[in-house]
């Protein structure tokens, strides 16, 4: 399907936020110099697996912005393939460091709750995605790379809502707009993953059948090499 101007602008302009907001948010860790870490930490094994969490999800959030460029997939499908491939491998491992990460946090469940909650379901659409392409299951397949980049891209969201919400409540408490900001950091994503996977579409390009045969139709192909 041929994508549009304004569509392939859109899509440059939130690639090149997510690519700039990643890279500054994981240049604070380049130096591995734990007085620069954002959070408060429990020690230097905390600070190691936050590090590790950081930069594979950086890994993620770039492989996964190649993904959706129009005519990737058509023209250069092997590229396509690699970059799939770098994706889920930064993304599982990813997922599971959050959610260890997520259980050392220092604040309690404020930073815990939606941390652990976007972790397990990121996690759980990396799975499903990379399950349904090796099941050449192509239409669901699509489906969950949009649900599970919608989480990828939380830790550019993230940022986004927490300026936001700074600056319209400044006397607010700092820990409650941490909160808020990291809930909705991936909810709202997921809606409008939700509302773009349903608007376009997409869910009505699924098969309406199981992809194994039925009972009756596997009697009838035997019926048919009998005769």
């Amino acid at each position: 399907m041929k994508s549009s101007r304004g569509y392939v602008a859109w899509l440059a302009v939130s690639g090149i936020v997510c690519v700039a907001i990643t890279i500054f948010a994981a240049s604070a860790y380049v130096t591995l110099d734990m007085g620069e870490a954002r959070p408060p930490l429990r020690g230097a094994v905390h600070y190691g697996l936050l590090v590790a969490h950081i930069f594979t999800g950086s890994v993620a959030v770039l492989a996964g912005v190649s993904q959706f460029w129009p005519g990737l997939r058509g023209r250069h499908p092997q590229m396509h393939r690699v970059m799939g491939r770098v994706y889920f491998a930064a993304v599982l491992p990813s997922s599971l460091l959050g959610l260890v990460c997520a259980q050392l946090a220092v604040v309690g469940l404020p930073s815990s709750g939606p941390l652990t909650v976007l972790s397990v379901l990121w996690f759980v659409t990396a799975v499903q995605g990379l399950r349904t392409a090796r099941r050449r299951q192509f239409g669901a397949h699509r489906i969950w790379m949009i649900r599970g980049f919608a989480l990828t891209a939380a830790a550019v969201t993230g940022r986004l809502w927490a300026l936001l919400l700074g600056s319209l409540m400044p006397e607010a408490d700092g820990l409650l707009v941490f909160a808020t900001a990291n809930w909705l950091s991936f909810v709202v994503n997921l809606l409008v993953a939700e509302w773009w996977v349903q608007s376009r579409g997409y869910t009505r390009t699924l098969p309406s059948v199981a992809l194994r045969p039925s009972i009756s139709s596997r009697s009838a192909q035997s019926s048919a090499s009998v005769a």
